[in-house]
């Protein structure tokens, strides 16, 4: 294909799909703080640093203590020195309820539902909240597209391996189209991973909707390759103290720190942190007879075969979460210039619609307006289906009516800012495709003050 071919693959591709990969780009950008950002937001969720941790006993005790009616799913360790250990539980009118505990202390500090801004936005990022089934897979789609269009960029960008530090200076079009080019030569790297992963997660995703309905190595007896093995249930035998379980645990992998514990009916499932590198915390995992305290499976990343070593390297790469807050804060930053390369792409080819076809809609690409409106509505599809399922999910059952949960103030403020954000980049987006006419005037005003200050020249001159 000749250069001008992969520029309008290029164009083509960022203009039809930049709506919905913005949407996309820009949520999961704010997903890979969203755990820092529920920490600043929720004060129940921030803690003095003591002197000594708690036990996983001791929190559990005052989890039970506080809701004596509650069933405990899991528990979870603490992010960092300064952040609560939460323990998720269902209580008989809500299920998903977040419970904050001091690690240091077992205090229990407070509980909301379990939606935040972490669950919020890895949803919105993930499936647009459309069901799971298909909404994993119309957003990976979108990490094709992205893929075509940076090799679209690549082939008609000539010698760009020598451009990463030529940054022309100038104003208007000329400084948006220098940091739209520099921008994307810089987070080449970044566009790439995202874009692989990305379209892993619909690799994955269709294999377990389409073919053998396989998600993992180890797990549900329905939909892994290995079932996960299952202790003797006996009621008359009463199960062992939580830490002793996990005593026993730490026994057998005490390279192993542990970040999860999910109590089943008569075993503990364990997971974490292992000297392995790029593994989510499930590549290792433990699951211990609550009644005796035996190892049932030991499950270690460096032992996995490699398709299911990379299933559990996908999520680090793709979030950046491997090297804790700064791996984030780059991830974050490199987030932003790729959702920044979406808004300068579309200005760009604004620029362009009003200074050579005066905004006519016929110098637009074909579709352009209907990818908008069915980008439009999409995104407004997935109010009331966000809107069901935190309410179905997460919500209280309050006289056999299904409510709205309870968020954290911050929380609140935080999602219904990003909301009103993201509302106007995309009124402004639509206005700005949809008028390009508007810039004409400051593209001819430009032209008629060249060409005057010509004729001045000229009778200067003269």
């Amino acid at each position: 294909m000749k250069t001008r071919a992969w520029f309008r693959v290029h164009s083509f591709t960022g203009v039809i799909t930049g709506l919905l990969l913005f949407v996309i780009c820009w949520s999961g950008t704010v997903a890979t703080l969203s755990h820092e950002i529920d920490w600043l937001v929720t004060p129940e969720a921030r803690v003095a640093v003591g002197a000594e941790r708690a036990s996983w006993g001791d929190i559990l005790a005052a989890v039970e203590a506080a809701f004596p009616e509650a069933q405990v799913t899991s528990l979870q360790a603490p992010l960092y020195p300064r952040s609560a250990a939460e323990v998720l539980i269902n209580r008989p009118e809500q299920a998903r309820v977040r419970v904050y505990v001091d690690p240091y202390t077992a205090e229990v500090r407070g509980a909301y539902s379990y939606m935040n801004v972490w669950r919020f936005f890895r949803s919105l990022h993930r499936n647009l909240f459309f069901p799971t089934q298909w909404g994993v897979l119309f957003v990976s789609a979108f990490a094709v597209t992205m893929l075509v269009s940076l090799v679209g960029a690549l082939c008609f960008y000539k010698r760009w391996w020598t451009r990463f530090f030529r940054f022309k200076a100038g104003k208007g079009r000329t400084l948006w189209s220098e940091l739209h080019k520099t921008g994307g030569l810089w987070s080449l790297w970044f566009v790439l991973l995202i874009s692989v992963t990305g379209a892993w997660y619909g690799i994955e995703r269709a294999r377990y909707e389409f073919a053998d309905g396989i998600m993992a190595y180890v797990g549900a007896e329905s939909s892994s390759v290995h079932p996960a093995p299952q202790p003797t249930c006996e009621s008359t035998r009463p199960d062992l103290p939580l830490d002793a379980v996990v005593a026993r645990a730490r026994s057998v992998r005490p390279d192993m720190d542990l970040r999860h514990l999910r109590p089943g009916e008569c075993a503990l499932y364990l997971d974490g942190q292992a000297d392995h590198l790029l593994v989510r915390d499930r590549a290792n995992r433990l699951y211990v007879d609550r009644h005796t305290g035996e190892v049932l499976y030991d499950q270690r990343a460096s032992d996995l075969p490699l398709y299911w070593r990379w299933a559990n390297t996908a999520d680090p790469l793709h979030y950046g979460d491997f090297g804790g807050l700064a791996s984030k804060l780059v991830w974050c930053v490199f987030g932003l210039a790729l959702s920044g390369l979406i808004l300068t792409g579309t200005w760009l080819h604004v620029h362009r619609l009003a200074r050579e076809a005066g905004g006519k809609a016929r110098a637009r690409w074909p579709g352009t307006m209907a990818a908008c409106a069915i980008s439009l509505g999409v995104l407004a599809a997935s109010v009331p289906l966000g809107f069901f399922q935190t309410r179905d999910l997460y919500g209280p059952l309050v006289d056999g009516t299904r409510q709205l949960p309870t968020l954290a103030p911050g929380v609140r403020a935080v999602i219904l800012g990003w909301i009103v954000l993201t509302m106007a980049m995309i009124g402004g987006w639509i206005f700005a495709l949809w008028r390009p006419q508007m810039l004409v005037r400051d593209v001819a005003r430009g032209s008629r003050r060249c060409r005057g200050g010509s004729r001045s020249a000229s009778r200067s001159s003269s």
